[in-house]
């Protein structure tokens, strides 16, 4: 929510019809150099704290509309809050300036779930494992890049009842 208006930015080639859940060069080389100067815009607001009203204000302008981006009927206001109380700027910019150098690529891998304390104002990313599931390359990748920038994150590898000791 926080770079809606760069990834939507509307550049020559990016839409071609109002319905486009994402621009249609999101997956060439040359994505984010298009819109460097909006991205950093965008990002600098982490480093001042306005990026909490940036991303309230696209929360309320753009709730429901179709992007690639957002699962709007995965979280409410509520959670949006807990998040912006829970996940420090610095792990944030780190994460988008990951993805926004390979976005096909960087956007998968990610992990499944997110753990909020609120009261603490601390998160965990959990990456969830079932049985005779493994790690695929690139969510070790993403949980090198999380331990490198000291993020928290977990693998959680869950059993059948009949399996477990």
């Amino acid at each position: 929510m926080l770079c809606w208006d760069a990834i939507f930015a509307p550049l020559p080639g990016a839409f071609f019809h109002p319905f486009h859940t994402a621009p249609a060069d999101l997956a060439r080389p040359d994505f984010y150099t298009r819109r460097a100067s909006l991205f950093d815009e965008c990002l600098a607001k982490l480093g001042t704290g306005e990026y909490r009203d940036c991303i309230r204000r696209v929360f309320r302008e753009k709730f429901g509309i179709q992007s690639q981006f957002v699962s709007w009927g995965l979280f409410d206001e509520q959670l949006l809050e807990q998040a912006l109380d829970c996940l420090s700027a610095a792990h944030l910019q780190a994460s988008f300036q990951r993805i926004l150098l390979d976005v096909p690529n960087h956007r998968s891998g990610l992990p499944d779930l997110i753990q909020f304390w609120p009261g603490e104002q601390r998160y965990r990313m959990i990456e969830v494992k079932g049985p005779g599931d493994r790690l695929q390359d690139n969510q070790k990748r993403w949980i090198d890049f999380a331990l490198h920038h000291g993020m928290p994150i977990a693998v959680c590898y869950v059993q059948w009842a009949e399996d477990a000791p």
